[in-house]
C-alpha cells in the first residue's frame, strides 16, 4: 500500500469510518486508478514509441528518396529519347507540308 493509500486509510478511520470499510474504499480506489492507468497506457504513446516511429519514418523517407532518384534517372533517359523522336516526327511533318505547298503552287 502506497503512502497516499495509507494516508487516505488513516484519514477515513480518523473520520469515523470503520477500518474494514475504509480499507475497502482504499482498495477500490487503487483498483480504479490501476484500471484507468492501464487504459491510458494502451492509448498513449511513450517517448520510446515516438522515437521508434520517428526512426522508422526517417528510414522510409530515405528509401523513398533513393527510389525516386533512381526512377527519375531512368525516366530522364526515356524523356530524352521521346524528345528526339518528337523532333524527328515534326521535321518529317514540316517537310511533307512544304512539299505539299510547293506542289500546290506548281499546279496553280
Amino acid at each position: 500500500m502506497g503512502s497516499f493509500s495509507l494516508a487516505l486509510l488513516e484519514a477515513l478511520v480518523s473520520a469515523g469510518v470503520s477500518t474494514e470499510r475504509a480499507r475497502a474504499v482504499v482498495d477500490l480506489l487503487d483498483r480504479s486508478i490501476d484500471e484507468r492507468y492501464s487504459l491510458h497506457a494502451e492509448v498513449l504513446a511513450t517517448k520510446r514509441d515516438v522515437a521508434m516511429l520517428q526512426s522508422g519514418m526517417v528510414r522510409s523517407i530515405a528509401e523513398l528518396e533513393v527510389r525516386l532518384t533512381r526512377d527519375i534517372a531512368a525516366n530522364g533517359a526515356t524523356i530524352a529519347e521521346s524528345k528526339v523522336e518528337l523532333v524527328k516526327w515534326m521535321l518529317a511533318a514540316l517537310t511533307a507540308q512544304t512539299a505539299l505547298i510547293l506542289g500546290a503552287i506548281k499546279l496553280v
